[in-house]
């Protein structure tokens, strides 16, 4: 199930194209069942890899386009390259997210609300060798259209460097702590609200995979695309 939203009034995603995308009767079940921060099992284990060809290829006309995913990058059928959708591996830990940077694989993280606290910088860091960027709208409110002067951190394709964010919500201890499950943020809130009544609605006869495209082709040249606010590329 995909809903689409052409202009986000969302304070961070104001401005951008986004999507959110569930499971049938199931808030979860498009995420691996491998993610440590959803508070349930989905036994999903497997890329829906018709979806995942149309996500990459749905990018708005000179624009750009990206996501999240806790799928292992060894998973993805394609590498990352200018000109389609950038999959940004959502790593369990710092160590983790170092090991794929160091494989030239865009990789973000989740931080503990207390890991800034004894750093000489509160904006870039280093860990396991690798230079890790906080997410610049934590500390600016710039927003993603805002961000890297137009062109998103997390819509780069190939960077070298990792991009930090730092536990925040309702769930955000747990968020911090990839031992316990329940972080993520879509389990709560306006975005929880949202997410579940998408799962309860009428299966449309149009796949994601179709949908996906067809949003991204409708709307105007340069404009920033978000996919999945929530949701993920597995099989449903």
């Amino acid at each position: 199930m995909l809903n689409t939203v052409e202009n986000s009034v969302a304070k961070k995603t104001a401005g951008l194209a986004v999507t959110y995308r569930s499971g049938f009767g199931s808030m979860w079940t498009t995420c691996p069942d491998s993610c440590p921060l959803k508070p349930e099992s989905t036994s999903t284990t497997e890329i829906d890899r018709d979806y995942e060809s149309a996500v990459r290829r749905a990018v708005p006309h000179k624009g750009v386009a990206f996501l999240f995913t806790h799928f292992l990058p060894e998973t993805w059928a394609k590498k990352n390259k200018p000109g389609l959708a950038v999959f940004n591996f959502s790593a369990d830990s710092l160590k983790q997210a170092a090991h794929y940077i160091r494989r030239g694989v865009a990789s973000v993280v989740v931080v503990p609300e207390s890991y800034w606290d004894d750093k000489p910088s509160h904006k870039v860091t280093t860990a396991h060798g690798v230079k890790m960027v906080r997410c610049p709208d934590e500390l600016s409110g710039v927003g993603c259209a805002g961000c890297g002067g137009g062109t998103p951190l997390c819509a780069r394709p190939e960077r070298d460097y990792g991009i930090v964010f730092t536990a925040h919500g309702a769930s955000r201890r747990k968020a911090g702590d990839s031992e316990t499950p329940g972080g993520c943020y879509g389990s709560g809130g306006n975005v929880a609200l949202h997410w579940r009544r998408l799962s309860q609605a009428t299966q449309p006869d149009e796949s994601d995979a179709d949908k996906v495209q067809r949003f991204a082709k409708s709307l105007p040249p340069r404009r920033i695309l978000r996919h999945h606010i929530v949701g993920d590329i597995g099989r449903a």
